[in-house]
C-alpha cells in the first residue's frame, strides 16, 4: 500500500475509493473525467499499483470537481422541488 500527499492531504488508493463511494460517484465517471482507464483506477484503489504524482493529482482533482458538481445539482434540484433520489 502506498500513501502520497495531494494538496497537503495524505491519499491512498483505498482513501480515493472511500471518498468516491461515499460521494456516490461511479468509477466510470471518475475515469472519464480523470482520463484514466477503469482497470487502472481499480488497481490503484485496491493498492495493486502506485499511481504517478500526475495521475493521482488528476484523479483527486476530477473527484473534487464531480463532488462539487453533484452538490450543485442537489441544491438546484432541492430549490426546484425535484426528487433528490435521482442524483
Amino acid at each position: 500500500m502506498y500513501d502520497k500527499f495531494v494538496g497537503g492531504v495524505q491519499m491512498s488508493g483505498s482513501k480515493i475509493r472511500e471518498k468516491r463511494v461515499i460521494a456516490g460517484i461511479a468509477g466510470r465517471l471518475l475515469c472519464a473525467r480523470a482520463k484514466i482507464d477503469r482497470g487502472r483506477l481499480s488497481h490503484i484503489e485496491r493498492g495493486y499499483v502506485e499511481p504517478s504524482d500526475a495521475e493521482l493529482a488528476r484523479i483527486e482533482n476530477a473527484l473534487d470537481e464531480l463532488v462539487r458538481a453533484k452538490r450543485a445539482l442537489a441544491k438546484t434540484a432541492a430549490r426546484l422541488g425535484w426528487p433528490l433520489s435521482a442524483l
